[in-house]
């Protein structure tokens, strides 16, 4: 007997994991960027689509927003960022100038987003609603050292 399920199709005895990867490649072609999105905005906007481990949805906003950020993973890894889901809980920051939100109490980051104050086409900065984490530590220490804090 032929199921009538196409190639990558889950049947239904397919657990929640192949179910989740089928999912994830089938809506993974549809999730593009925004122009002018930033790239955290981008990553916030596809969080449920990110993998643990890998810089997937970075590649795909490089390929549509970026396409001359060639070094933008090594910069990544330089800052001591190892996917995106990392980018997120530990490479950035909300900008507190700009907005207080409310972030879930186990891996800190914001339950929903404003709008991307948006970002010049084939920048890999984050919009004014973010902040780099490495840049505001900078910040604070040397505020501490100065005595100002």
């Amino acid at each position: 007997m032929e199921d009538n399920y196409g190639p990558g199709a889950v049947g239904p005895g397919g657990t929640d994991n192949e179910v989740a990867q089928v999912f994830r490649e089938l809506t993974g072609t549809f999730m593009v960027p925004h122009p002018n999105e930033c790239l955290i905005c981008f990553l916030m906007r596809g969080m449920s689509l990110l993998k643990q481990s890998g810089f997937e949805m970075t590649a795909i906003y490089q390929k549509f927003n970026a396409p001359r950020a060639t070094q933008l993973h090594r910069r990544l890894l330089g800052m001591g960022v190892y996917g995106d889901c990392h980018l997120l809980q530990r490479g950035v920051t909300f900008n507190a100038a700009v907005w207080e939100p409310d972030c879930c109490p186990d891996c800190g980051l914001p339950y929903a987003a404003p709008n991307c104050l948006e970002v010049r086409h084939g920048s890999t900065q984050p919009c004014k609603l973010w902040r780099w984490r490495r840049d505001v530590e900078r910040e604070r220490f040397n505020a501490l050292w100065d005595g100002r804090y």
